[in-house]
């Protein structure tokens, strides 16, 4: 018997069962490398601008606006970046994101 040419296995995979086959192992192989941020939990608000690109007084309109979570430890006002991403990203899915500068 002879050995099946690349031409031949590969008409007999249907493609889009294949990517979705190979799109699922990459997510599941990168699933807990993308869960580990290299940013720490909580970043003060200059970090948290730098973050999304905005100044800092578009992200304390932003907080003061109740569009994005923050937390007050002391005197300090501090965000988890993950949750400000969600908290934006959700706003902007029901279309509630307000222009930024």
């Amino acid at each position: 018997m002879a050995n099946p040419t690349r031409s031949t296995v590969i008409e007999s995979v249907d493609l889009d069962e294949l990517i979705s086959a190979i799109c699922g192992s990459l997510i599941e192989a990168l699933q807990p490398l993308l869960s580990e941020s290299s940013e720490p939990r909580l970043v003060n608000g200059d970090r948290m601008s730098d973050l999304l690109g905005v100044s800092r007084p578009t992200l304390d309109r932003a907080r003061a606006a109740g569009e994005i979570p923050s937390i007050t430890i002391g005197s300090r006002r501090l965000y988890q970046p993950d949750a400000v991403i969600a908290a934006l990203a959700a706003a902007h899915e029901k279309g509630a994101v307000t222009n930024v500068d």
